[in-house]
């Protein structure tokens, strides 16, 4: 494909949407050409898939949409999925980095090759602005339940999968499934509403990403103050999964929610937080997070407070200073300075620890500084 005209990205356009409107405005032989133009080649031939390759992308348009750094944030959800600790595309034992990775096009740019959301308000509004309407990050977040822009429930594309996979295909030329409601709105609107704009703040947040020891403490940190570990900082499994369910119960009938609230679901988050694991589901991250905290700025002042105080829940019990025989001897010769009737029997009481120590690893040193005091034998009556 020769590229003679590139489009303007718009505000919070994906990636897969940017390239579908370079392949609309400049000649190709099909789509799979076009992607091998932009992404290099390759032997896919789903184009939903293609692999992609952001340094070579940012070479064919000569950094007209920025370089391979702000494309990744500008136009993906690796940003998101990588402030959640959670991304739902395997980087493997080496992993390369996201830029030249190739992971598939869809999946970087909705966060899951099957998730595809529209709103027809704003597909209205494109058509009527730009001739075109373009997908939106927003639109593609796990828990993107309502339009940010209108605030009102957003529709899914119903367009067979290999349709999607075979050629670009913008909102406006696919079909909406307006009728199909997972979740009673009427009933769940401000449930909704405030999960969809959990989504949002983790998307525009800016800030340096929380590492995953601490966003695990934070969380593990929360359970507990809610009553949910046990003195040992084990999990209450049946109080956890029974309070989990409760709240969320109205979001298993969701395509995107189901697994994460089924009880196979429950059980690998109850297991992830006794081996932690990094690809605990962005789903289940996201509803602990709105659980535990209400909101993302609260989690993150957590997790600040977590990171500056150094206390994860692992390492929240202090280990006592090494031990080593100058210790004990030490504690056996300030015994005897302080107590003027020192006996075997009183530093026992005094010491435990110390006492069982000397008398099991250094039983020679213990018996010469602090010998049995035999009582005087009563004389032989024979």
């Amino acid at each position: 494909m020769d590229i003679h005209c590139l489009p303007i990205a718009r505000s919070d356009e994906t990636l897969y949407s940017v390239v579908a409107r370079i392949r609309l405005a400049n000649a190709a032989r099909n789509d799979i050409d076009a992607c091998q133009s932009l992404f290099g080649h390759s032997r896919n031939t789903r184009v939903s898939d293609f692999p992609v390759n952001l340094k070579r992308f940012c070479d064919v348009t000569q950094d007209c949409f920025g370089d391979p750094a702000r494309v990744l944030a500008n136009m993906t959800l690796s940003g998101f999925f990588e402030r959640l600790g959670s991304r739902p595309w395997n980087s493997g034992s080496a992993p390369a980095p996201i830029i030249t990775a190739g992971y598939g096009l869809s999946t970087l740019s909705n966060g899951s090759a099957g998730r595809w959301r529209m709103c027809l308000r704003c597909v209205e509004s494109d058509l009527r602005c730009h001739a075109t309407a373009f997908w939106r990050r927003a639109h593609h977040l796990p828990t993107a339940f309502v339009c940010p822009i209108h605030a009102t429930p957003l529709a899914s594309c119903i367009l067979a999968p290999l349709e999607r996979h075979k050629r670009f295909l913008l909102p406006e030329q696919t079909e909406a499934d307006t009728l199909k409601a997972h979740v009673d709105w009427a009933a769940h609107h401000h449930a909704l509403n405030r999960l969809t704009a959990l989504g949002m703040d983790v998307l525009e947040d800016t800030r340096q990403s929380i590492d995953a020891d601490t966003l695990h403490a934070t969380l593990l940190n929360a359970l507990g103050d809610h009553g949910l570990l046990t003195a040992t900082g084990k999990l209450r499994r049946i109080p956890f999964s029974s309070e989990f369910v409760h709240r969320y119960q109205f979001l298993s009938g969701h395509p995107d929610f189901t697994p994460a609230l089924s009880p196979q679901g429950i059980a690998i988050l109850q297991r992830s937080f006794i081996h932690p694991a990094p690809a605990r589901s962005a789903i289940h991250n996201l509803l602990l997070v709105d659980w535990l905290f209400g909101s993302w700025q609260a989690f993150h002042q957590h997790c600040l407070w977590q990171a500056t105080m150094d206390c994860a829940p692992s390492q929240q019990a202090r280990h006592a200073p090494e031990v080593t025989p100058q210790t004990h001897r030490r504690r056996c010769l300030e015994f005897l300075d302080s107590d003027g009737k020192a006996s075997r029997s009183r530093f026992a009481r005094a010491v435990p620890t110390s006492f069982r120590w000397l008398l099991r690893f250094d039983q020679n040193w213990f018996d010469a500084t602090l010998p049995i005091r035999s009582k005087d034998k009563q004389p032989g009556l024979f």
